[in-house]
């Protein structure tokens, strides 16, 4: 069964009991270092004829003190019925590019409106991290009724990271200050009958 993102800022409770993990460290200079456990390595076949590719979005994002990075997100081509509205994500800072990033499944066409500090575009909502740190959210094709590759890239200081790339439900979003705090899903409840459910919601919360 399809479960929607719902971007929801809620007030914090005690609702899970799973303890909050940060998805990435930071040294004292600021920069990222990645926890493997968190990013998923997914093969990449490469197609005849998917190129050249098919832009379908072409966007500029600024940091509060007034860091850009371009977002560049495109569709194979030749590829009208398989699954997926973007393949690839390529964010270049200061003309040089930091971050490509493919995905033979896709990511998918965003329809739900977030609540207030996030801003949707067609394929990823962006969060703001800081004054010099932002956080995009891609979200995945569904493909039956598994959990879409949830896919979030932190851009800081020049630099794109990938954080977070897992096969998750977004069930809540919490922002704290500069921290935002994310409720996830990784299984999808099945039902033997209305309102009877053969399994547990695996959750989990991790901070960004």
């Amino acid at each position: 069964m399809k479960t929607l993102l719902i971007l929801v800022f809620f007030w914090a409770s005690a609702m899970l009991g799973y303890g909050q993990e940060q998805v990435f460290d930071m040294d004292t200079d600021g920069n990222i270092t990645i926890k493997r456990k968190y990013v998923k390595t997914y093969p990449v076949k490469k197609y005849k004829n998917t190129s050249p590719y098919i832009r379908m979005l072409d966007e500029s994002e600024y940091t509060s003190n007034g860091g850009r990075y371009d977002i560049e997100c495109l569709k194979y081509r030749n590829w009208e019925n398989d699954p997926g509205d973007i393949h690839l994500i390529r964010i270049s800072c200061q003309g040089k590019e930091i971050c490509s990033l493919e995905n033979n499944e896709g990511w998918g066409y965003l329809t739900n409106e977030p609540d207030v500090d996030v801003r949707k575009t067609s394929f990823y909502y962006k969060i703001d991290q800081g004054e010099d740190s932002m956080a995009l959210l891609f979200i995945g094709t569904y493909i039956m009724s598994q959990p879409p590759r949830l896919t979030i890239l932190v851009l800081k200081k020049g630099n794109a990271s990938l954080v977070f790339d897992r096969p998750s439900y977004v069930n809540n979003v919490d922002k704290k200050g500069n921290e935002t705090i994310f409720t996830l899903q990784a299984n999808t409840v099945e039902y033997r009958d209305v309102g009877v459910p053969c399994n547990s919601p695996e959750l989990h919360t991790v901070g960004v």
